[in-house]
């Protein structure tokens, strides 16, 4: 049996690793900066995945960087969203940001 190269579209898995990399070192690296798990910490994260497409050459790290950010940053979101209470009848964690 065959592996495809890709998981979706033009996303490798290369760049998946790298993507899976880079979230987990930019969300231990930022928690104290930025938060975690609040929707101000994901708005800055989709932000950052949005910049570094515009701004990075095109590549396997950029690729990552993109995608991982964007990634955490919805993660984020909707952990504030769904842990917070505000999406009715969905009951999820707690997260250390009032916004």
């Amino acid at each position: 049996m065959r592996i495809p190269r890709k998981v979706a579209g033009s996303v490798s898995y290369l760049d998946l690793f790298g993507a899976g990399l880079v979230k987990y070192v930019e969300e231990r690296a930022l928690s104290g900066v930025i938060g975690n798990g609040t929707i101000k910490s994901g708005a800055i994260k989709l932000l950052i995945g949005a910049l570094s497409r515009k701004f990075a050459p095109r590549g396997v790290l950029a690729d990552s960087v993109s995608i991982g950010f964007a990634v955490d940053g919805m993660e984020d979101i909707l952990t504030a969203l769904i842990g917070g209470g505000m999406i009715p009848f969905v009951s999820g964690g707690n997260s250390s940001d009032e916004w």
